[in-house]
């Protein structure tokens, strides 16, 4: 699943099977990098049919649900990403 990033957000907001949210915390993902191995080879083509394949790509992934989570643009012009 892949969702958008909320203003000053840290922590995942994707809510569990009982009705809690997930509060895993947020890291750089570099989904397309040639030392990352997605296991997950569906969620490797939802990302490849949403964004280009860039080895320079940087989303945030939690770390409990493996969310992932676009960078908004502010976030993308201060770690200088032109996606």
């Amino acid at each position: 699943m892949i969702k958008d990033l909320l203003s000053r957000q840290v922590v995942c907001t994707t809510v569990g099977g009982k009705g809690k949210p997930c509060h895993g915390g947020l890291k750089r993902y570099h989904p397309f990098a040639g030392y990352y191995n997605e296991p997950d080879d569906e969620l490797l083509e939802e990302i490849k049919s949403e964004f280009t394949e860039d080895p320079k790509l940087i989303l945030l992934k939690c770390e409990t649900c493996q969310t992932i989570y676009r960078l908004p643009e502010e976030l993308k012009r201060k770690l200088k990403q032109t996606v």
